[in-house]
């Protein structure tokens, strides 16, 4: 049985490399039984567009009869491979890219802190992280909006001058106290919005 199967990462079966076989091989693959029966599975990636591409499509009608199923992961498909494939009885599985739900909001976080609302801004702050954010990427990004406060007049109503500053250096400090084995980043983190 022949998969051709494009945009998608297939788990499971034995990883092959199309550099190492030659056409031999791989005939004697396709017709060989398995030990103990069964059918097994093998995996190639990016064999159609290759060197050696016209020899894969050459031997597509001896995989699609094998007892064992042969997996030709592509990231596309042009017509004319899809063709010379469907004609030789193969399986096309086109996968679209799912997009992920991405649940961190870098904006409703800085605002959060431009506002002075602590329970946003520790929402905020879990929420990136549990949506896979790295610490010193949320502590970064809280850095800058402190300095963007400094520099702008008009974004800081809720701070002075001083608190700011002060803001500034303790955002800065939490990273180096993480470093130093003061806390886990996060934890820090979940704590300086808490006491905003």
């Amino acid at each position: 049985m022949l998969h051709v199967t494009v945009g998608k990462k297939r788990k499971g079966g034995e990883e092959l490399k199309w550099e190492d076989l030659d056409a031999e091989s791989l005939a004697a693959l396709a017709s060989t039984e398995a030990l103990f029966g069964g059918a097994r599975t093998f995996v190639l990636s990016g064999v159609l567009y290759g060197e050696r591409g016209e020899e894969f499509l050459k031997s597509a009608k001896e995989l699609v009869s094998s007892p064992h199923v042969f997996v030709f992961e592509e990231e596309k498909l042009l017509k004319k491979e899809t063709e010379a494939l469907t004609k030789a009885g193969a399986k096309i599985e086109i996968l679209k890219a799912v997009k992920k739900e991405y649940g961190f909001d870098p904006f409703g976080l800085t605002a959060a802190l431009g506002n002075r609302d602590r329970k946003k801004l520790w929402f905020g702050v879990v929420q990136a992280m549990e949506g896979g954010e790295k610490p010193e990427a949320i502590t970064g990004l809280l850095h800058w909006k402190v300095r963007d406060m400094l520099g702008n007049k008009r974004g800081a109503t809720k701070y002075t001058k001083e608190e700011l500053s002060a803001l500034s250096r303790e955002v800065v400090t939490l990273y180096h106290d993480s470093h130093r084995g003061a806390g886990s980043l996060e934890i820090l983190l979940e704590r300086f919005a808490l006491r905003l």
